[in-house]
């Protein structure tokens, strides 16, 4: 795809990671996105290939009911990771660096898999737990490296009109009310979150 540029160049704030009062293998960037780029985007995500995911899901699966468009994408996740401000924001953030190395290793880049997800009125995604993978990087020499976190990036919110879609989290591997850590969509912010075998129940 021919991803929008980021305009106005990026980071329009100082970007501001806060790390969950109730966990710290949750981080939020607010303001990471400006609203202009996410209508941008919102407009250009329409015109992609979005496919319903199967009700059905395989063994070991969780049910997730949404529109999704998945594709390998090395160079729009250097650019997210290079021209955003994400990238400097990490590296030079010592105490957020240190929770980066502690929980996962240097990080070095994002995952080229980049994924679009649409939720309409009465679409899900069950409680599941996010996967490392071993990937090679695009880089010179070629890198292999393993992933630790998982990115979210919201676009709309209520503010657009978007009800619910909140981000759940369990910290005790059970679905428990009153266990939950809920992270409500606030156009524009970016979410990472700790995977593989440090991932929260989500």
């Amino acid at each position: 795809p021919l991803w929008p540029a980021f305009k106005p160049p990026l980071p329009i704030v100082d970007l501001s990671p806060q790390p969950h009062p109730l966990t710290s293998k949750v981080i939020l960037i607010p303001s990471f996105f400006p609203r202009s780029l996410c209508r941008d985007y919102v407009a250009f995500l329409k015109t992609l290939p979005l496919q319903t995911t199967p009700g059905r899901p395989k063994r070991g699966e969780a049910v997730r009911v949404n529109d999704r468009f998945q594709v390998d994408s090395p160079d729009f996740a250097r650019r997210l990771w290079e021209e955003t401000g994400l990238k400097d924001v990490i590296l030079d953030d010592y105490e957020l660096l240190i929770t980066f190395v502690y929980r996962g290793g240097e990080p070095v880049g994002l995952s080229p898999n980049i994924r679009v997800y649409r939720y309409s009125k009465g679409q899900f995604f069950d409680c599941h737990y996010d996967d490392s993978n071993n990937l090679i990087l695009d880089a010179v020499p070629p890198l292999p490296v393993r992933t630790t976190w998982t990115l979210l990036l919201y676009l709309t919110s209520p503010s657009e009109g978007c009800i619910g879609g909140e981000t759940v989290f369990y910290t005790n591997d059970r679905k428990l009310a009153r266990e939950e850590i809920a992270v409500p969509l606030e156009t524009g912010m970016l979410l990472l979150h700790k995977h593989g075998d440090d991932c929260l129940l989500v």
